[in-house]
């Protein structure tokens, strides 16, 4: 049965669902290190959507540069939601292709390498915010706090 897998959609797939899992769980950590200062808490179960918007309104209050890179990671991180949702909510043929469960969108096909781009693509992204949160937010943060000491 392996040999029958091999080149197929699955493992890169599942590499979709796993490092958008990791990226959910850094975006969980920053909202856990922002609450209760600059906003409420977002329940964790919400969909990563709704969390990205609640972080990013919650930074672009914050009168800092390291925010507002924080702000322009999570724009940029749109594209890359929007197709995991896509593709997570279709049926995707052995074949690559792939039929939206959303019937306004057109039938699309998909390659094990796409899939494989959309998973190295979010990994990446995860740590540029858990780089943007650790070494620079949080200790932009401190210094405010404790007067640029």
């Amino acid at each position: 049965m392996s040999e029958a897998l091999d080149g197929d959609l699955i493992r890169p797939l599942g590499l979709v669902a796993l490092y958008f899992a990791y990226a959910e769980y850094e975006v969980d950590l920053l909202l856990a290190a922002l609450s209760g200062g600059t906003l409420s808490v977002t329940p964790n179960n919400s969909p990563l959507g709704q969390k990205l918007a609640t972080l990013r309104e919650a930074l672009s209050r914050l009168a800092l540069p390291e925010a507002d890179e924080l702000i322009c990671l999570i724009d940029n991180a749109r594209p890359l939601i929007d197709l995991r949702n896509v593709l997570m909510h279709s049926c995707i043929l052995a074949t690559g292709r792939v039929l939206p469960s959303d019937k306004t969108r057109g039938e699309q096909t998909v390659t094990p390498e796409q899939l494989t781009e959309l998973a190295e693509g979010i990994f990446t992204w995860k740590e540029r915010l858990s780089a943007g949160r650790q070494l620079r937010l949080m200790r932009a943060l401190e210094r405010t706090t404790h007067g640029g000491t």
